[in-house]
C-alpha cells in the first residue's frame, strides 16, 4: 500500500492539515515553491521509494541558481512531508534528514541597498522608465512605502481604503502577525490609480502572470532590478527598506516613527501600545515627505544634476 502512495499525495494532505491552519499567505507561497521546485522531479514517485540522492539533486539544482535560502526552505518542507508520511505509515524514514551537511552554508549578510542621494535619484529615474506598467508600479510602491516584498506582492485591492488614503494589511500577512496600517502619500495614490485599470479586475494589485487568481511572489522585484542593471550586490527588494530608513534618519525623522513604519515591533509592550495609537499621523507626514524627496531626486537625475 505504501509503495503506491505518491509524494505529491502525501504533500497535499500535509499541506491541508497543517500549513493552511496557519498563515494563508505563507501556506500558498510554500505550496507554489513545492510545485515549482519539487513536484516536477519526485511528485509522481512513490514516497517510500524516494532516496536521499534524489532529494539532494533537487536541492543542488536550486543552489546552482544562487538561492541558498530557498534550498534550505525546500529541504525543510520535504522533511516535514516525510515525517508526516512516517506518522501515517506511508514511509519508514526521512531521507532528507541527513542532507543538511551536504548543502552550501548560507552566510547571512546585509541586503544590498542604495543610500547615496544621487544614486537614489538614478534608481527612481530608471523605475520611471520601466516599460511594464504592473512592474513599474510595484517598484514605485516598494520605494514609496518600503514594506516587505512579500507584503507588497500579496497586497489586495480590498485592503486599500481610498477615502482615508490607507492600506490596511491584515495580521496574517505580516511577519509579526499584527495588522499594519500604511498611510498612502499623494504619489502612492497616483500609482494605485495608474495600476487599477491594469489589475483592478483581479483581487490582487499584482496578480501572477500565469494565474490571475493568485498573486505574484516577492522575488519578482529582484528580477526587475536585475533587468534594470542593479545586481544583487548593489540593490535588492529588501534594500528599499534600508534605503528609506537610512535616508529618513539622516533627514531627521525620529527612529521610533521609522521603525513603526518598518513594522518592527517594540518588545516594550507599553511603548509599543503608544506607538500604535500615536504614530500614524507622524508616519503619514513622514511618508509624504519621503515621496516628495524621491520625486525631487528623480527629477534631478533626469535633468542630469
Amino acid at each position: 500500500m505504501a509503495s503506491i502512495v505518491t509524494f505529491a499525495a502525501v504533500a497535499h494532505e500535509w499541506w491541508k492539515r497543517y500549513m493552511v491552519q496557519g498563515s494563508v499567505h505563507y501556506a500558498e507561497e510554500s505550496w507554489r515553491r513545492l510545485e515549482r521546485e519539487v513536484m516536477p522531479w519526485i511528485g509522481d514517485k512513490p514516497i517510500a521509494k524516494i532516496s536521499s540522492p534524489a532529494i539532494l539533486a533537487i536541492l543542488r539544482r536550486i543552489e546552482q541558481r544562487g538561492t541558498l535560502v530557498v534550498a534550505r526552505k525546500v529541504k525543510s518542507h520535504i522533511s516535514q512531508i516525510m515525517r508526516y508520511g512516517i506518522a501515517c505509515g506511508f514511509v519508514n524514514r526521512d531521507p532528507s534528514r541527513d542532507l543538511g551537511w551536504a548543502l552550501t552554508p548560507h552566510k547571512c549578510k546585509p541586503r544590498a541597498a542604495i543610500v547615496e542621494p544621487r544614486q537614489i535619484g538614478q534608481l527612481m529615474a530608471s523605475i520611471e522608465h520601466y516599460r511594464t506598467p504592473q512592474r513599474r508600479c510595484s517598484l514605485k510602491l516598494a520605494a514609496l512605502l518600503f514594506v516587505r516584498p512579500g507584503e507588497l506582492s500579496s497586497a489586495a485591492w480590498n485592503e486599500i481604503e481610498w477615502d482615508t488614503a490607507a492600506w490596511r494589511i491584515p495580521a496574517e500577512k505580516m511577519k509579526m502577525k499584527r495588522p499594519h496600517n500604511v498611510p498612502l502619500s499623494r504619489q502612492a495614490l497616483d500609482v494605485l490609480r495608474e495600476l487599477h485599470p491594469v489589475t483592478g479586475q483581479t483581487p490582487w494589485l499584482f496578480p501572477s502572470r500565469w494565474d490571475k487568481t493568485r498573486h505574484e511572489t516577492g522575488h519578482v522585484i529582484n528580477l526587475a532590478l536585475r533587468r534594470m542593471g542593479y545586481g544583487p550586490d548593489i540593490m535588492t527588494a529588501h534594500g528599499f527598506r534600508a534605503m528609506a530608513a537610512t535616508t529618513l534618519s539622516e533627514m531627521g525623522w525620529a527612529s521610533e516613527v521609522i521603525e513603526r513604519q518598518l513594522a518592527h515591533v517594540d518588545k516594550n509592550q507599553v511603548r509599543a501600545a503608544y506607538q500604535r495609537s500615536e504614530l500614524l499621523a507622524e508616519r503619514r507626514k513622514m511618508l509624504q515627505a519621503w515621496a516628495d524627496y524621491l520625486d525631487m531626486r528623480c527629477a534631478w537625475a533626469i535633468l542630469g544634476k
